[in-house]
């Protein structure tokens, strides 16, 4: 029996890699709807939604609430096509080393104002999480667990 209440979810498979070197495996709850935008909800708009923590379900279906700024980064598949991770913009190739020493290379996209859409601009602005994409897989960047971040030669 559905209940009224019950809000239906969305299960994405991802990786979160956290800033003391573990590693955990499995699913994030996504909404029909989301909080910030139309749509349908997106790693990238939970990530951004207020609060620290999101829940999550391990491979071994363990529940615990995951804390978003202790990741440095999320590894999901890239979505279906036709879905929000579409963008206009720059793209730049990038190489980033966290602060646990970890490094990750791959495109970024920058959606500036003209005259401020230099890498150093686009860093700087990242409202928590974005987008970076290679041919493995798409991620989720935490821009505040970044050590560094220089152009991929």
């Amino acid at each position: 029996m559905s209940s009224i209440y019950r809000v239906e979810k969305t299960e994405l498979p991802i990786v979160i890699f956290q800033a003391d070197g573990s590693v955990m495996k499995g699913v994030v709850f996504l909404s029909a709807c989301s909080y910030s935008h139309m749509g349908k909800q997106t790693l990238l708009s939970l990530l951004r939604e207020t609060g620290d923590f999101f829940p999550f379900r391990s491979e071994m279906g363990a529940f615990c609430v995951a804390n978003k700024k202790t990741i440095t980064h999320i590894r999901f598949d890239p979505p279906e096509e036709g879905e929000a991770y579409e963008s206009l913009g720059d793209r730049e190739n990038v190489d980033i080393r966290f602060v646990g020493g970890e490094q990750l290379s791959g495109t970024v996209t920058i959606e500036m104002p003209e005259g401020r859409n230099r890498l150093f601009d686009f860093i700087n602005s990242a409202p928590g999480y974005f987008l970076l994409q290679n041919q493995e897989a798409f991620y989720m960047v935490n821009a505040k667990q970044i050590r560094d971040v220089s152009p991929s030669r």
